[in-house]
C-alpha cells in the first residue's frame, strides 16, 4: 500500500481536542475503513512548533516539511504533525430572545447576528458575520422575520488570535 500526504485543519485551542475533532470528521468523510489517505488514518500528532503562525504560513512550512520527507512526519503509521494556526476566524452561537427582536422581527440571520452581538458588546473590533449562519429560529407570524432562536454565527476580520490546529503527514491510502 502507498502513502499520501495531506493536511486538515480544524478550530480549536487545545491541540488534543482539536485532533480528536480533526480525525473524527476525516472518518465522516472519508470513511472508517482505512486507506483513506487522510487524517483518519493518524493516532497521534506531535507539535511541529509552539509558536502560532498565519495559516498561508502554516501551510507553506507543512508543505516544505513533506516535500523535505522530515522524520518527525513521515512515516504513513507514525503522528502527524500539527502547528497552531493563528486568524482572524472564529464561530460563536448566538441565543435570540423576542426581547432582542425589533418590531416585525430581524430582516436576515446576518443583522440578527450583527445587532445581537453589537449590543451585547460581543463583537472584537472589525469583526462581522460571514457566509454559512446557520441555526433554528422562530419568524414573525405577520412578517414571517426572524424574531428568536439559536444561530451558529462565523465571523472574520478580528485581531489575529491562535484559534485552531493545520495537522498534516502521510497516510496509508
Amino acid at each position: 500500500m502507498g502513502a499520501e500526504g495531506f493536511t486538515a485543519y480544524q478550530n480549536g485551542t487545545e491541540a488534543e481536542q482539536a485532533f480528536q475533532e480533526a480525525v473524527e470528521n476525516a472518518e465522516h468523510e472519508h470513511g472508517h475503513g482505512g486507506y483513506t489517505g487522510t487524517l483518519a488514518e493518524k493516532n497521534s500528532y506531535t507539535v511541529i512548533t509552539k509558536t502560532p503562525m498565519p495559516m498561508d504560513e502554516a501551510e507553506e512550512y507543512a508543505t516544505k516539511l513533506l516535500n523535505a520527507d522530515d522524520p518527525r512526519i513521515s512515516d504513513k503509521w507514525g503522528p502527524a504533525g500539527a502547528i497552531p494556526v493563528l486568524t482572524d476566524r472564529r464561530e460563536v452561537e448566538v441565543i435570540i430572545t423576542t426581547a432582542d427582536a425589533p418590531a416585525g422581527g430581524f430582516r436576515s440571520r446576518e443583522a440578527a447576528a450583527t445587532a445581537v452581538l453589537t449590543a451585547r458588546g460581543e463583537l472584537e473590533e472589525g469583526e462581522k458575520p460571514v457566509y454559512g449562519i446557520t441555526g433554528v429560529y422562530e419568524t414573525h407570524p405577520r412578517t414571517g422575520r426572524l424574531c428568536a432562536g439559536t444561530l451558529r454565527v462565523p465571523l472574520e476580520g478580528g485581531p489575529l488570535q491562535h484559534r485552531g490546529w493545520l495537522f498534516f503527514g502521510y497516510a496509508s491510502c
